[in-house]
């Protein structure tokens, strides 16, 4: 849905900066993330399955440091680029523990002229909302239609 968003939102012409996280699997099963660059669709290997030299191991994902300092610059350019909404794909478990996304998500939610969109999972949404002390937020369950998503962004923006 994440996608479907984003597309809608620059078609009508909302400029939108940040990053989506896209899956990757192997024989059926998930064994990876790619960093994707709203805008451009510059992909970068985020995380993997499988041990890498020089990468963060995190429970069972080892992550690329360069893509994370990657996706911290992407947030910081949709910043000084003033978009109108800023795509943080996703805030999760690693960034409760103040990892991977962390740093990035806290900086943005410092600026108050933005309009910021997350994934977060279901069971975990309540524990972003506390620890993040989030204000003036929307729940957006998978299953609403990214055409209503986007209208009530328009109308907050």
């Amino acid at each position: 849905m994440l996608k479907s968003v984003v597309s809608l939102l620059r078609k009508a012409d909302i400029k939108v900066g940040g990053f989506i996280a896209e899956g990757t699997w192997k024989d059926g099963v998930r064994d990876g993330f790619s960093l994707v660059r709203i805008g451009n669709h510059i992909t970068f290997p985020l995380c993997q399955t499988e041990p890498k030299k020089g990468y963060i191991h995190l429970r069972r994902f080892w992550f690329n440091p360069e893509a994370i300092e990657t996706g911290e610059e992407i947030i910081r350019s949709s910043l000084t680029e003033k978009a109108d909404v800023v795509v943080l794909d996703e805030v999760g478990i690693f960034e409760l523990e103040g990892k991977v996304w962390h740093r990035a998500f806290t900086h943005l939610l410092k600026t108050n002229e933005i309009h910021i969109l997350i994934s977060v999972r279901d069971k975990i949404k309540d524990s972003v909302v506390q620890t993040f002390k989030l204000k003036n937020y929307h729940v957006y369950p998978v299953a609403d239609k990214p055409e209503l998503v986007v209208e009530d962004i328009k109308r907050a923006l």
